[in-house]
């Protein structure tokens, strides 16, 4: 088959869209991750090493994301140490991560979504970058992180165990008319602005070069997330045993 990356008619490899280290800390207390996609009628599925797909990818181009994934892992899993929190009238509002490899980090959220794009599984079906594709391709083979007028990062964190939110699937909204992808992994919320235009939403939260990390924090108990994933479990239909 022709791999999705280089374009070359290869072999093609089991490849994980977001890397397998990020449901790691998704199996505390013995659980197997649960997957949840928003397709009408589609019952949560559980899977102890999460959503791979063996159609995107040949072996070398897999070898591409080994770095920036291995980079991303150690990155957000890091010990958050209390000194490192934002506070505003007594709550945590943010993290501050500090410094950063910024290529490293920045190429591995944007392989990330492109991974999902270019994938059929179901649990990603709302990522379609259309004309986007091929430029954020090019630039994952150039190993260019670029700047954030075309493509930009910002995070943000539920403030659970990361085992209490499950896995969710990506989804394409607009913040003041600006396109953005949401990928939810071990917890986290990456919001990744697709468009040339410029939105100036996140501002400074966005991921940029010799700046520090910043990160929202968010109650999981009044996000829409929890909303969503309770809709979804009430109204699928559990698939028949056997």
């Amino acid at each position: 088959m022709k791999c999705k990356m280089c374009g070359l008619e290869k072999p093609l490899v089991d490849a994980h869209i977001i890397p397998r280290s990020f449901y790691e800390p998704l199996q505390e207390n013995g659980q197997t991750p649960r997957i949840v996609t928003d397709i009408a009628g589609e019952y949560p599925k559980r899977s102890p090493t999460g959503v791979y797909d063996k159609e995107i990818v040949c072996q070398k181009c897999e070898q591409l994301f080994s770095p920036w994934d291995d980079y991303g892992n150690s990155f957000l899993n890091q010990e958050m140490k209390d000194g490192h929190y934002i506070i505003s009238e007594g709550e945590r509002v943010a993290y501050n991560f500090g410094g950063c490899d910024y290529q490293k980090l920045k190429l591995f959220f944007l392989s990330v979504l492109w991974r999902a794009s270019v994938s059929n599984q179901k649990i990603f079906h709302n990522v379609r970058l259309g004309p986007f594709e091929g430029k954020l391709r090019s630039m994952l083979q150039s190993k260019d992180p670029g700047d954030n007028r075309e493509f930009a990062v910002a995070l943000s964190k539920f403030d659970v165990p990361a085992n209490q939110t499950g896995i969710l699937d990506p989804d394409k909204t607009r913040y003041n008319g600006v396109i953005h992808y949401r990928l939810y992994m071990a917890g986290y919320m990456a919001i990744l602005k697709v468009s040339r235009q410029v939105g100036s939403t996140f501002g400074k939260l966005y991921i940029s070069p010799n700046s520090d990390v910043l990160c929202i924090i968010r109650n999981f108990e009044q996000s829409k997330e929890l909303h969503a994933l309770q809709h979804v479990v009430k109204n699928a239909k559990r698939p028949k045993e056997g």
